[in-house]
């Protein structure tokens, strides 16, 4: 942590939270079921945001913090979507009988 870094309000990032649980209840109540999933994941990816950079002090972490992070996350992600196909057809596709 910087020297310049000050501490967060936690307590307008706590009401915020509170607040986007509160929308994410009524959008399950008030909305249609597409409309609804979107904006509870929509919240849920702000709250991760807000908790992660605040909370969790990785507002004043250095671009070789986040390349740790992302770069991995990024390799992951091909090989599951380069292996994808083996795992759905699995078992399914006919073999070739001798």
């Amino acid at each position: 942590m910087t020297a310049e870094a000050r501490r967060p309000n936690y307590f307008l990032i706590w009401l915020w939270l509170v607040g986007l649980v509160l929308v994410s209840i009524g959008a399950g109540f008030l909305l249609p079921k597409g409309a609804a999933i979107f904006l509870i994941f929509l919240a849920a990816l702000v709250k991760a945001v807000l908790v992660l950079l605040n909370y969790m002090h990785l507002k004043f972490e250095g671009p070789l913090f986040y390349a740790m992070v992302i770069i991995p996350l990024l390799i992951v992600t091909i090989l599951v979507f380069a292996l994808f196909p083996d795992f759905v057809t699995h078992g399914q596709l006919p073999h070739p009988t001798p």
